[in-house]
């Protein structure tokens, strides 16, 4: 039989292993529910949270061009130098940073956990599709407009394995960041929300000074 002190320790590491997970389950849950193309209008507010503001501006779409401050190619970009460990301390992901991959697009991630588990950060290279994968997509109700550093970008929600909220930002023609904010319920989706779209600031600030 197991010991208390064993079973406790087995369940910690399961739960490590399960919040290094989060942001690459809720990214390939939230974009496999954006596979289907639909019609509709999108829906904007009037928020600001960071440096993302709420517009009621065109998006970035395959049909139109986009309007961006420069064009930021992110083909060989480490998705582990979209932060710096600065950046990751002020959002209190203290913990060091872990490339993955999102299995269903093979997409390349990095996350930062919080030592307290409250949620985790993420951030995400998308080098074959832009933000249209959002706003042309059977979620594109959900998914609400946003400008990051003069970017087009979406703020997009999910409620799946646990509470997700995701900022994609349209560097390129067919080429997008996202920066993700996911938790096992301790932080409400709310609160995710509002941080994510500081996450995306943080990305462009990075990526522009490139």
């Amino acid at each position: 039989m197991l010991s208390f002190a064993t079973l406790r320790a087995h369940r910690s590491d399961t739960l490590g292993v399960m919040r290094r997970a989060v942001p690459i389950f809720a990214a390939v849950l939230l974009l496999a529910a954006c596979s289907q193309t639909t019609t509709g209008s999108p829906t904007a507010g009037t928020t600001t949270s960071g440096k993302a503001t709420t517009t009621t501006g065109t998006t970035s779409t395959a049909k139109s061009p986009a309007k961006r401050p420069k064009t930021i190619n992110v083909r060989d970009l480490d998705p582990c130098t979209m932060l710096t460990e600065a950046q990751r301390t002020e959002f209190g992901a203290d913990q060091p940073p872990q490339k993955g991959t999102v299995p269903i697009f093979n997409w390349s991630t990095c996350h930062y956990n919080r030592g307290d588990g409250k949620y985790i950060v993420g951030t995400t290279v998308i080098v074959d599709k832009g933000i249209e994968f959002y706003t042309e997509s059977a979620k594109r109700d959900e998914a609400e407009k946003l400008e990051v550093g003069g970017f087009p970008a979406v703020l997009v929600k999910a409620k799946t394995t646990g509470p997700a909220c995701t900022v994609a930002v349209d560097v390129s023609d067919g080429q997008m960041v996202n920066a993700n904010v996911a938790s096992f319920g301790e932080t409400p989706i709310d609160q995710l929300c509002a941080l994510a779209p500081q996450v995306a600031g943080a990305v462009m600030t990075n990526l522009m000074a490139k």
